[in-house]
């Protein structure tokens, strides 16, 4: 009898422990995507957006949004702030035609700072918008 105990004691140990380490590891690499973005990586739009929305997988800061235009830095209303969420809408005033890229850095719950960044075009020739994948699902 002492045995048996003695085996059901350890069995439910290394359950427990491969249960922890799992939930660990799961936690350690759940690290901070976009989800998706408006207008999305790879779209060509009609018209310059009034706007750019960013979704990601869970509440983070965003530390840097940069809209950038061929050799140049377009206008934004970003500012950097330290509530964390999960969406965020940033305005373009004064959008015009052309390639655009947009770069942005967030920092998760996690404490981990995640960088990265998409394209979209403005061209008012198209007949209609073609919309692209979200950014999360290319990177």
């Amino acid at each position: 009898m002492k045995h048996s105990q003695f085996t059901l004691w350890s069995a439910s140990r290394f359950v427990v422990c491969a249960l922890f380490a799992l939930l660990v590891s799961a936690t350690a690499f759940a690290h901070t995507a976009l989800k998706e973005a408006t207008p999305a990586d790879g779209s060509i739009i009609k018209q310059g957006p009034a706007h750019i929305n960013l979704t990601f997988n869970g509440p983070v800061k965003l530390l840097k949004l940069e809209l950038m235009g061929v050799g140049h830095e377009m206008p934004t209303n970003f500012e950097s702030n330290s509530e964390a969420k999960v969406a965020f809408m940033i305005e373009t005033p004064g959008m015009h035609p052309g390639a655009f890229t947009v770069n942005w850095a967030v920092m998760g719950e996690d404490g981990h700072t995640v960088a990265d960044s998409y394209s979209f075009t403005v061209d008012p020739s198209i007949a209609e918008d073609h919309t692209g994948e979200s950014a999360g699902d290319s990177h």
